[in-house]
């Protein structure tokens, strides 16, 4: 692990070391917000200082023991630091590494820097406080870590098999969310912070009739994350309404039945990083509150289709009044967006929209294209794959 010298990082992130360390020293792995935000602010520190291509979350962990034995005895409150000397290569030598490991199947496409970004490393963190002492049962800590970070499955409609698995999932298919915002820490460090940052503040001032229709209290979001697994468009699963829009998560409910985390997929994602990429001359803010708006406005319709509760539809409900409903809603949504924009932007704007006959037509279509082509490409690549492998067999050629 190389070594990024820590005392060049800045008085700012001196404290948020001090205080990482400080809960990994005497925490139990209650969730705590600061903890939280101190290493999203710390991992853009040294994010925003590296040169080379070694993962910032390796920097992280390289910082944080570097760190260990100046703080040791600088304080009556580090008089000992024996717990956080053993959490720290723990988790980034063991803990992150053996998730990779778990799920070398399942996450096969992902590459680190996706999956380990500041707030899931805390998630792993409290979750191998929670395993408990002895410090040195790696393996112990790890499994236990793991098998309690690992608490999303998705809509999942499995047939009833006479199996001695009994409909259950697989411990593999279990998989933790990559956190994006986290109440009381805010938006965590990473490539989406901008967009989902603006995204939740276009949110937050939305018309609250819309929000109710679209079944998305906006208080009710404790969490959102995006699912890190590959998305399938061929899978049954997927062919739901709007699956791809995202949903809240019916295993995450408080004391009264309502769902707190909302998970998004990473292919919705990556369509709008896309078009702020290649945005050519459209200014950056500009072509981010597009796509923020996007983002907000796929959220709402997720949010319609899944409902924030679970007995939020019931059978009295069907897809056609649902799909309406929900169109209804979208299209009040972008239409008062639009409206509240002032200058050129609004200007470009609203002439797009009159051109594309839709407001936000431009982010929009994008989205619907992408999409399109992906999957298209995605299909293409597996009927070739399809002929390599039966041509191998000696049946036919392509």
């Amino acid at each position: 692990m190389m070594c990024m010298d820590w005392n060049t990082l800045g008085p700012d992130a001196r404290q948020h070391i001090e205080e990482i360390l400080g809960y990994l020293n005497f925490s139990a792995g209650t969730p705590d917000p600061k903890f939280l935000k101190n290493l999203s602010e710390l991992f853009a520190c040294i994010d925003n200082r590296r040169k080379d291509g070694e993962p910032t979350w390796r920097r992280l962990g390289a910082v944080l023991q570097q760190a260990l034995p100046v703080i040791k005895g600088a304080s009556e409150a580090f008089r000992s630091v024996e717990q956080a000397e053993s959490l720290v290569p723990l988790i980034f030598d063991y803990a992150l590494p053996g998730y990779r490991l778990h799920h070398r199947d399942l996450l096969f496409h992902q590459v680190d820097e996706q999956l380990f970004q500041p707030f899931f490393i805390g998630r792993m963190s409290e979750a191998a406080l929670r395993q408990g002492p002895p410090w040195n049962e790696t393996e112990r800590i790890v499994r236990g870590a793991i098998s309690m970070l690992n608490d999303y499955i998705g809509y999942r409609p499995v047939a009833v098999l006479q199996t001695e698995q009994k409909i259950q999932p697989y411990v593999q298919e279990w998989v933790r969310p990559v956190p994006l915002f986290i109440r009381g820490a805010g938006v965590g460090a990473g490539p989406y912070r901008e967009l989902v940052q603006t995204a939740l503040q276009i949110l937050e001032d939305t018309d609250p009739a819309i929000l109710y229709d679209a079944m998305f209290p906006a208080k009710q979001l404790d969490e959102l994350a995006f699912d890190p697994r590959a998305y399938d468009f061929d899978h049954p699963v997927n062919k739901r309404p709007n699956y791809l829009f995202g949903q809240w998560d019916m295993q995450r409910l408080d004391n009264s039945g309502r769902c707190r985390r909302f998970i998004v997929q990473q292919a919705a994602l990556e369509v709008m990083m896309d078009r702020l990429e290649n945005r050519g001359k459209v200014p950056y803010k500009e072509v981010l509150f597009e796509e923020a708006a996007v983002l907000a406005g796929t959220m709402l319709m997720g949010a319609g289709i899944s409902g924030s509760q679970p007995h939020a539809h019931d059978s009295t409900v069907s897809l056609p009044a649902l799909v309406q409903k929900i169109a209804d809603y979208r299209d009040a949504f972008y239409q008062q967006l639009l409206h509240r924009l002032e200058g050129s932007h609004a200007q470009r704007l609203r002439r797009e929209a009159e051109a594309l006959k839709q407001p936000f037509g431009g982010a929009r279509q994008h989205f619907n294209h992408f999409l399109a082509q992906r999957r298209a490409n995605l299909g293409c690549l597996a009927y070739k794959n399809l002929l390599c492998f039966v041509d191998l067999k000696g049946m036919i050629t392509p």
